[in-house]
């Protein structure tokens, strides 16, 4: 694996567990919401965020792959 892809997909994962754990954490445990509402919140905020940064990293890393050659 490139040394530049190598990088860019630590710092993926990384924006990935402050993106979870930030945001989507905060409003999975709010006591105000019903359990519903914080299922759903979790489920699907988890879920987009996965699927929102892994498209994120297969594009960006084929533009880093294409433009090393």
């Amino acid at each position: 694996m490139n040394k530049k892809v190598k990088r860019f997909k630590y710092f993926m994962v990384v924006l990935a567990c402050i993106a979870i754990f930030g945001t989507i954490l905060p409003n999975a445990l709010d006591p105000t919401e019903t359990l519903a509402g914080n299922i759903s919140v979790a489920v699907f905020g988890t879920m987009g965020t996965c699927l929102l940064f892994s498209i994120t990293y297969f594009i960006i890393k084929t533009a880093i792959l294409r433009g090393g050659k």
